[in-house]
């Protein structure tokens, strides 16, 4: 009998022990994961403070834009402003224009009938796309920052979208 017992109490302990160990080890894990978010977030100044103004996802978020606008304030030089962002790990390309904008400038040339927008050069503006995906503890974030450049090459809009990516 004294034999059952001990294997009994050997086996509970044992049914015990594992669920902790894994628990303890999760917890490690998600802790050591934290501390390596923070710190690429303390490292990339810009993105740090943009997590910190929004946390949910968007497609168009205000408070990062405006944090955005704090390090690269409007009228910003464009290769200023590309070398900012890309020193932050995101990676840019020059796009022809938003396509939100593209579709609502086809819809409004449709209903006007109109075929052809004057190409002005003084109004031309250049936009510029950068993007990158950055850790997150349970998953990751996808940071879009679209820049639009007025004809002289300064900095004359931005927005901001967050992608928060969930394993």
């Amino acid at each position: 009998m004294r034999k059952f017992v001990r294997i009994a109490v050997i086996v509970c302990l044992s049914v015990v022990a594992v669920p902790a160990v894994l628990f303890g080890y999760l917890r490690l894990w998600i802790w050591y994961h934290t501390a390596q978010v923070e710190k690429l977030y303390q490292e990339h100044r810009l993105l740090g403070e943009m997590r910190a103004a929004q946390k949910q996802s968007t497609n168009d978020s205000g408070p990062g834009r405006e944090a955005l606008l704090q390090i690269l304030p409007l009228g910003t030089d464009k290769e200023r402003a590309i070398a900012v962002l890309r020193r932050e790990g995101l990676g840019c390309q020059t796009i022809a224009e938003p396509i939100g904008d593209t579709r609502m400038r086809q819809r409004f040339m449709e209903a006007g009938g109109l075929t052809n927008i004057p190409n002005d050069s003084r109004t031309r503006k250049e936009w510029v796309d950068c993007q990158v995906e950055s850790p997150g503890v349970m998953g990751s974030h996808h940071w879009i920052v679209d820049l639009e450049f007025d004809a002289d090459r300064h900095l004359s809009d931005a927005r901001v979208a967050i992608w928060n990516i969930f394993l």
